[in-house]
This record gives structure tokens, C-alpha cells and sequence, in this order.
């Protein structure tokens, strides 16, 4: 044994007389970003085009599209306040499917993917606006897919390093949300009620809160966006509309549409003057409407034209507020000034928004 141990040392002193070199000890491997090339095949094919606008296919019959220009294609519904759009497909789609915000952690590696480019981003933080816009580190395109390593989708990029959470989309696609310009809010489903979940900051007045839980309008139960809209607009031909709200564990009785002026009797004995004809704001935009509120011209180059407009077009509301004379949208466009007016229009039973700027 004392031999062994004594070869041993000769032959280590051999080698260290010998000037052997030593291995450097191995250096830190360097970052790789995670591929997400399987995700980009699987999924190119859900992103599809309605005209100019690029879109997720969300099933196989509709896709789903973030603009703040009215498409140039029909489109099956629109939400004013977050640009959402909902397409129709004439023919079958490949869908992606969408997976809850909730399992997304932070520090998560995502792409910003569409049919042509694919960017690998980082999971940031949780953006502004409440709970439905999402931030991540990197930059994204407008209407590409936003996923993990799973290649499902957290949400639909809008530009930037934002995108609307997937719970959201969902909401919008089942009609279980909807944007009222005439409160300033957005409300959503609750249970045997509808919740306020966001208000415009910058509506002088609003009377909801976010949070606020309703559960009546005007005396009549509402338990969906459906009914909440029927009742507002039946609420609205009356003096006001006054919902039963549950604001900070309390009830409350809140009047969220203010009463419209007691018009002046006219005596029936008088003969009223003729009145002196002036160029409505809706005509100097492009629009001739006859009685029943239909378009009868349309100006060439003119903003009517520029929207896509056709003669038969039917306007019907006005910021949500339903009109029956061109005097009724002349009346109330001549009070806005600082903010762009939804007007919805009727064309062969499908219904339609364009964005009036002001």
C-alpha cells in the first residue's frame, strides 16, 4: 500500500514538472430568450384580416379586433370606450384559445406575436384603467397575440407595451359588458345585478362610482347588461332615471339621469312664424337626412363619405340618446365641444357606430 501512495506522488510530481496546463473553470452560460417558434406556426393562422384591420380568431365564426377608426367591413359590435370590435366570419376560422390573466405571473416570458412577426416580451405589471389593461416589458403591435410558452393568449396587444386582458375580451365577446356614454361609465355583469367597473374621469357628471352594484332602474329589476339597457332607455323618456345602488355596504337611491326641461306649451291659436332655414352641424359634415332621419346625400370628400355613409343609412342615436328629428341631434351636438359623439346608425336591420369628432 505504501508503494501505491508513493507511485502515486511521483506521478502527480511528473505531471506538475511538466508545466500541464489546468482547465480554466467554466464560464456562466449566456441568456437565451425562450422559443416561442412552435407557438408562431400554431398560431399564425388565427390571425386574420376584415379589410385593412388585423384580428384574432377568437372561434370559428368571429374574431376580434382593438381600433379607434371605424373598420371598413360591417362588424357585429363595437364598445366606444375600450375600441373593441367583433367581426363576423363568412367562413370557418382557426381559433386560439384564451387563458385567464389570473395564471400569469410576473417575470413571465411572453411573445407580441401576429401573421408576420413575433417579439418575445416580459410580463411587467398590472397597467392602468383597473383590471382589463395589462402591461408587459418590451414593445408589441397593435392586434397581435399576446401569449406564453403554452401559446394560448392573455390578451389582445393594442399598441405600445399594453393589452387587454383575455377576461375582458371575454366579457365583451358574450355581451356581458358595454360602455354608456351617457353615464360616463362601463358596466358588466354581477350576480342578480350589473357593477359599474369603470367611470370616465373626465365626465363632469357622472353620478356612478366604480363599484357601485345596481339592481334597479326606475323601480324595474336588472340582473344584465340586456335588461340594464332596456330599462335606461325606457327610463329616459320619462322625467329621470333613478337607480337603487349598494355603494360601500350601504343603499342607496341615486337619480343618474337628470330631467330633461318641461318643454313650453305652444297655443294652438297662434300660427307659428316659419322658421329661416340654417345649415345643421350633421349637414355640414357631409349628411342630407330626409324626415325619418335617412340619408339622402351624401357629399363626396365630405366626413359622411370618409365613414363609409351610404344614402338609406338611418341615424337613430346620438351618444346613446335616440333621436327622431334631425333638430333633436343638431340641439344636442351644438353642446359638445371638447369630446368625439357616437352617433349609431341602421342599415337594412344591421346596426352600426361612427366616431364623430368635435
Amino acid at each position: 500500500m505504501k508503494r501505491l501512495g508513493l507511485s502515486l506522488l511521483l506521478i502527480l510530481q511528473a505531471l506538475f514538472a511538466a508545466d500541464v496546463p489546468i482547465p480554466a473553470p467554466a464560464s456562466k452560460a449566456e441568456f437565451v430568450y425562450p422559443d416561442f417558434s412552435q407557438c408562431f406556426e400554431k398560431n399564425k393562422q388565427s390571425v386574420v384580416y376584415f379589410g385593412k384591420t388585423r384580428a384574432i380568431a377568437i372561434s370559428e365564426k368571429q374574431a376580434i379586433a382593438f381600433s379607434k377608426e371605424k373598420p371598413s367591413v360591417p362588424f357585429a359590435r363595437y364598445d366606444a370606450f375600450s375600441h373593441l370590435y367583433l367581426f363576423d366570419s363568412p367562413k370557418p376560422l382557426i381559433p386560439v384559445k384564451l387563458k385567464p390573466t389570473a395564471e400569469l405571473k410576473l417575470g413571465e416570458w411572453l411573445v407580441s406575436m401576429t401573421d408576420n412577426s413575433l417579439v418575445a416580451v416580459n410580463a411587467s405589471k398590472i397597467g392602468k384603467s383597473g383590471n382589463e389593461l395589462f402591461e408587459f416589458g418590451g414593445i408589441g403591435e397593435i392586434n397581435s397575440l399576446v401569449g406564453g410558452l403554452c401559446c394560448e393568449m392573455y390578451g389582445l396587444g393594442i399598441g405600445d407595451k399594453f393589452f387587454i386582458s383575455s377576461e375582458e375580451l371575454e366579457r365583451f365577446i358574450a355581451g356581458k359588458s358595454a360602455f354608456f356614454p351617457e353615464l360616463g361609465a362601463r358596466i358588466i355583469d354581477g350576480n342578480e345585478s350589473v357593477i359599474v367597473d369603470f367611470v370616465d374621469p373626465t365626465f363632469k357628471d357622472a353620478k356612478l362610482k366604480a363599484g357601485d352594484s345596481i339592481t334597479s332602474l326606475n323601480g324595474k329589476k336588472v340582473s344584465t347588461i340586456a335588461e340594464f339597457a332596456d330599462a335606461l332607455k325606457a327610463g329616459k323618456d320619462s322625467a329621470k332615471v333613478t337607480a337603487h345602488i349598494q355603494r360601500n355596504n350601504a343603499w342607496i337611491d341615486e337619480t343618474i339621469v337628470t330631467p330633461k326641461p318641461a318643454s313650453k306649451k305652444v297655443d294652438s291659436k297662434k300660427v307659428p312664424l316659419p322658421e329661416s332655414k340654417k345649415e345643421t352641424i350633421l349637414h355640414g359634415k357631409g349628411f342630407t337626412f330626409d324626415n325619418n332621419l335617412k340619408i339622402e346625400y351624401v357629399k363626396h370628400g365630405s366626413f359622411a363619405e370618409q365613414s363609409g355613409l351610404k344614402v338609406g343609412d338611418r341615424l337613430m342615436q346620438v351618444d346613446g340618446v335616440s333621436v327622431s328629428q334631425i333638430q333633436n341631434a343638431d340641439a344636442y351636438l351644438s353642446k359638445i365641444h371638447n369630446r368625439d359623439v357616437s352617433l349609431l346608425f341602421d342599415r337594412d336591420d344591421f346596426q352600426f357606430f361612427v366616431t364623430l369628432p368635435r
